[in-house]
């Protein structure tokens, strides 16, 4: 199958893919610092150095972008935490807690514009918006009891009440977040890990 004429050294699929991959990057930047109004597709084309017919080449509008730099930005949060994990200097429930919530602000405070789209810009844009929002929170929940259930190890009648109370812990955790966020970073981030790892395990049955 042809894949278009090569220029430079780059096939067609590859200039398209690196167009996209601009747009995602200006995207970012552009939601991050600026917000969800101010994200013209003319603006994150122009942040992106890509002429605007290019853009609905790979979104269908700035609603699809938002979507997809948000999927990108708590893909980078949930894959922080696995690897931390195993890292993690003990198996106790704390030390756990500890390592992966550190992980995980650790990504929140190198950038700044992530959190911003995580959870900000995402509120009030449209029903589907909010939906995909409220389901990966759900997935931070599910993550929580995939990594947790060897240490809780709840029965099958136990498993709706655990699974709620892992869904009111990561609302909790996303609320210090944002507050966190709009505080500058203010407290230190080993603070706010060892005040949420306490949280975490009092809060999923672990402690």
């Amino acid at each position: 199958m042809s894949t278009g004429r090569t220029y430079a050294g780059a096939s067609a699929s590859d200039r398209a893919e690196d167009r996209r991959r601009r747009l995602l990057d200006a995207g970012l930047e552009v939601l991050g610092t600026d917000g969800y109004r101010a994200a013209t597709v003319r603006r994150i084309c122009r942040e992106a150095r890509v002429a605007d017919r290019y853009f609905y080449e790979c979104f269908e509008g700035t609603e699809a972008l938002l979507l997809a730099v948000y999927t990108e930005c708590t893909a980078r949060l949930r894959d922080a935490v696995p690897p931390a994990l195993a890292a993690a200097p003990g198996t106790d429930p704390l030390t756990l807690a500890r390592a992966g919530l550190d992980a995980f602000l650790r990504v929140v405070e190198d950038d700044p514009r992530l959190a911003r789209v995580v959870w900000f810009e995402v509120l009030g844009v449209s029903p589907e918006v909010e939906q995909t929002s409220l389901e990966t929170m759900s997935g931070f929940g599910r993550l929580l009891l995939a990594l947790t259930a060897d240490h809780a190890d709840p029965s099958p009648a136990d498993t709706t009440a655990t699974r709620l109370r892992a869904d009111a812990v990561i609302g909790g955790i996303s609320h210090v977040v944002m507050t966190w966020t709009v505080s500058g970073f203010d407290p230190p981030r080993d603070r706010v890990t060892d005040a949420l790892a306490l949280f975490l395990v009092g809060g999923t049955g672990l402690g």
